[in-house]
């Protein structure tokens, strides 16, 4: 085995004299591998780590996870809630509405029309003109009010079998509209009243439509179908992630008598045209508050106490006594 000595003078011989020509490129190229391997060394090491940390991942599989359905939109349909006597007397209420609406918009008084437009007519535009007329003037003549106030007690009821199917709770905020779900409170300033519009009627006939909207302000939208005619138009539900593919689709729901239709108010949505005479009648109800806010709070305060869409104010009120319980 060769001594120290030897093996310093050989590695002495190997090197190149620094006034050699080749000794800066041996240099740089002794430099540049040098380099190379700190990188390769480095990827490595990242390699490793990776490896180390896939092998951490696998070993965590048990953990627990959370699904959020993020864009799903839920829809409730309705029925059974009122007999088809309830829905006719609904419906006689809001003809004798639109009949006062009618008279009042042809009183010269009025500065309206000269003449009152009955079903069929004038042309379709002027009857959707005229429809939002008959939204506007419910704001200061609402519907017979025993009948917004069932209407209202049934569209409570069912928001809440809406909110327990969907798991979506109630919150805090609901209580100036709900006394316990299901109830309602009815104060002059809670409920349908005059500048507040939670409920109103709507007429489609002779061609008539409403165009895609929402409903700003409000958390929950619905719809119960009074009358309606073998043309009504359908109520369509517009994707809310926009037309964009695979998106852009509708559902649409064919309305029916007694049919009581709950979905959000921020869905957009629309009401296909009827075009025949006889007229497409329904009571519309918005839900106040927010939908964002509805969906991500997590109060809970109560079951579901009202059993009987027919009570009237007074009965709701004293049931509501019996059965409230401490918050």
């Amino acid at each position: 085995m060769p001594d120290r000595s030897s093996w310093t003078a050989n590695l002495q011989r190997r090197r190149p004299s620094p006034d050699s020509p080749s000794s800066s490129s041996s240099q740089l190229a002794t430099c540049f591998n040098y380099k190379i391997d700190q990188t390769n060394m480095s990827r490595l090491f990242i390699l490793l780590l990776l490896s180390l940390s896939s092998h951490l991942a696998w070993s965590k599989w048990n953990a627990t996870g959370t699904v959020r359905n993020l864009w799903a939109t839920p829809v409730m349909e309705y029925s059974g809630l009122f007999s088809d006597e309830q829905l006719q007397a609904f419906a006689d209420d809001v003809k004798s509405s639109w009949a006062a609406f009618l008279k009042e918009r042809s009183d010269p008084r009025t500065r309206r029309v000269a003449k009152p437009q009955a079903f069929g007519t004038s042309t379709p535009g002027d009857k959707d003109r005229i429809n939002e007329e008959f939204f506007n003037y419910q704001g200061r003549n609402p519907i017979n009010q025993n009948t917004l106030e069932v209407v209202w007690q049934a569209f409570c009821f069912a928001v809440d079998k809406f909110l327990e199917e969907t798991g979506i709770p109630p919150i805090d905020y609901q209580r100036e509209s709900l006394t316990e779900p299901g109830t309602l409170e009815w104060t002059k300033d809670k409920g349908p009243r005059r500048g507040r519009q939670y409920c109103w009627s709507s007429l489609q006939f002779g061609g008539t439509h409403h165009d895609l909207h929402t409903h700003p302000g409000s958390s929950l939208a619905g719809t119960l179908y009074l009358e309606v005619p073998s043309d009504g138009g359908a109520l369509s539900l517009s994707d809310p992630r926009g037309p964009l593919p695979p998106f852009g689709y509708a559902y649409r729901v064919q309305p029916e008598a007694g049919k009581f239709v709950i979905f959000p108010a921020t869905l957009p949505h629309a009401v296909h045209s009827t075009p025949g005479e006889e007229p497409r009648i329904s009571i519309s109800c918005n839900f106040p508050g927010d939908w964002m806010k509805f969906t991500t709070s997590k109060v809970v305060y109560g079951e579901s106490k009202w059993d009987h869409p027919m009570m009237s104010r007074e009965e709701a009120m004293e049931e509501e006594k019996k059965k409230k319980k401490e918050l």
